[in-house]
């Protein structure tokens, strides 16, 4: 039995060029009793004392057909069952244009003498009962997920957003140091075209459902006995998808209804689309072709022959990054603030935004270790005119600044930890794990008490700019003192970043020697920027120490200071004397 009906009611998606209007799908509804499948049901009459003719009404494997039904459906065709005809005839129940609409079309069937369809009907993506038969398929086998989220109904019918002009603008181009002036950035009472306009990116689809009543006889119209058949979905671009797939060779497939004496229905889905002539394909190919073809040289001309070049002694830097995880912090719901400090001297799209937050994430715990997934992308580019590099002025490199907090259900804000890291001077792909630290603020009873704070109400002393994690761009001394900062470090965040460079100096020619000489060099002190500075930092604290020491002595009187020296001289030569003495002894000795 199990060979005899399809058990897989998996979809399957087809792409077509041709409008869709052209797609006709057929469906075949068999009604088989329960109790009679396998058994060939006849009735036999006696004429003149002689059988007559058997009467039966079986399929192909023998099983008795009690009921059958095929139907024809265009896309978006619109058949009523039973129970619309009933709703839509009264007219009180109108209160939409489409719901009049159905009603002009209920009266002229009525008036044609009624339905063509039986026990098969079609919902529109648009229809009242849509959404009704609409059931919800749960992603997870959590049993609090009992329908779909906002943003899952949201998402469906959000449509695809348009390319900004200023993406077209070379970025170098613009000022140095720009301001963005007349840009809104926050939307503090956003419409509902807003949100369609501005979300997320997707492409519109439309669907089609395909029903059957299987009511018993003399109930049809119930909607509790509506199952769904097969469901047809077109987006705009020629993608059709229909679940179940099409039968084709395959068994049909089967339906059970009812307890005790059940009904068991099949049916079976064709595509009965018109055939196209090779004539009318020969044609459609060759316009299909001629419009790829200008296409394709209208993308040309909008690119160019050659790829897209900067100016001479200019290098720009690509980077393509992702904040991956957080893990080891102390509390749980933990979301990252992050900037894009870009130093003075290189140059930025003025429509770039180089600061965002991520969404909130739940710790797992992974390998004994508590993790937050965030997969948060960003990106940004930006450009350096060599000509800026000096010895006194060393090429800087832009810094990602990364602020940690958790919050929780009552509201309370808690600052994890900050970090930084540079972006690196090779190009190619890099895993960089930043160890974040928090300020405990001073000693004694103020640290105390901001550590209650923090537990009870939340909140933690915080700095008033995440640069100063390192040493930011506005600072303009020679020396950045952080001395007394009270930090404790935490927990540690993993960015990845993708660096691509591009530069006229890599060109091997003798014109760009020069400028590629600039180049490796800046690069090389970017490198060495970390060692240098630690090794500056101990040097420049022993010559304060030595300097200090020579300010101590010469502030000692002369007197004092030539007594304490001959006193010394005196200590050496009376030690010495004394050695020879004993010296000179002990030879004697050894002689006697």
């Amino acid at each position: 039995m199990e060979k005899l009906y399809e058990k897989d009611f998996g979809g399957a998606n087809y792409r077509s060029r041709d409008p869709i209007k052209n797609f006709r799908i057929k469906v075949k509804l068999q009604r088989l009793s329960a109790s009679t499948i396998g058994f060939v049901s006849s009735q036999t009459d006696t004429q003149d004392g002689e059988p007559a003719a058997v009467v039966s009404s079986t399929n192909q494997f023998g099983q008795t057909i009690l009921d059958d039904e095929e139907l024809v459906v265009q896309w978006q065709q619109k058949y009523f069952s039973l129970r619309e005809m009933e709703f839509y005839g009264f007219e009180p129940n109108c209160t939409s244009v489409l719901d009049y609409k159905y009603h002009a079309d209920s009266d002229r069937i009525k008036k044609s003498g009624g339905r063509l369809n039986n026990r098969l009907f079609t919902y529109l993506d648009k229809d009242r009962f849509y959404a009704l038969e609409d059931a919800f398929v749960p992603m997870t086998t959590s049993p609090e997920e009992i329908g779909p989220t906002e943003l899952a109904n949201q998402v469906t019918e959000v449509r695809r957003r348009k390319a900004t002009a200023s993406s077209t603008v070379p970025s170098w181009k613009l000022q140095k140091n720009p301001t963005v002036s007349g840009m809104k950035l926050i939307e503090e009472k956003p419409t509902k075209e807003f949100q369609e306009n501005h979300h997320v990116t997707t492409t519109p689809v439309h669907s089609m459902v395909i029903m059957a009543d299987l009511s018993p006889e003399g109930q049809l119209g119930s909607i509790e006995f509506e199952r769904r058949i097969c469901t047809v979905q077109y987006n705009d671009n020629g993608v059709i998808r229909v679940s179940p797939d099409f039968t084709r060779s395959k068994p049909p497939y089967r339906i059970e209804e009812g307890c005790l004496g059940r009904d068991v229905w099949e049916f079976r889905i064709e595509h009965v689309s018109n055939a196209v002539s090779k004539m009318e394909s020969r044609r459609e190919a060759k316009i299909i072709s001629d419009l790829y073809r200008k296409h394709q040289n209208y993308l040309q001309s909008l690119v160019g022959e050659d790829f897209e070049e900067i100016p001479d002694k200019i290098f720009r830097l690509n980077v393509y990054g992702e904040i991956i995880s957080a893990d080891s912090f102390e509390y749980n719901d933990l979301h990252i603030e992050y900037l894009i400090d870009i130093p003075e001297g290189w140059s930025k799209d003025p429509t770039l935004l180089l600061s965002g937050c991520t969404q909130t994430c739940q710790t797992n715990l992974v390998n004994n270790i508590e993790k937050a997934y965030f997969s948060q992308p960003f990106n940004f580019q930006s450009f350096f005119n060599l000509d800026n590099e000096s010895e006194d002025h060393p090429m800087s490199w832009p810094n990602l600044f990364l602020h940690v907090i958790s919050s929780d259900s009552w509201g309370r804000r808690r600052t994890e930890g900050y970090g930084y890291v540079t972006m690196p001077t090779k190009p190619g792909l890099h895993d960089v794990t930043v160890h974040c630290w928090r300020p405990t603020g001073n000693t004694g009873f103020e640290q105390i008490a901001a550590e209650r704070r923090r537990f009870f109400i939340g909140g933690a002393p915080e700095l008033e700019d995440m640069s100063f994690t390192a040493i930011p761009s506005t600072f303009e001394g020679k020396r950045l003192a952080k001395y007394g900062v009270r930090t404790e470090s935490t927990g540690s965040v993993t960015v990845r970043l993708n660096c691509v460079q591009q530069c006229r100096a890599f060109q091997d020619t003798t014109a760009a020697m020069i400028s590629r000489k600039k180049l490796q060099t800046a690069m090389q002190v970017a490198r060495g920027r970390a060692n240098r500075d630690a090794f500056h930092g101990v040097m420049g604290a022993f010559q304060r120490a030595r300097k200090r020491m020579q300010l101590a002595r010469e502030s000692v009187p002369t007197q004092i200071r030539d007594a304490a020296q001959k006193t010394a001289s005196d200590k050496l030569m009376g030690v010495s004397t004394q050695e020879k003495i004993r010296n000179i002894l002990r030879k004697a000795e050894k002689q006697d």
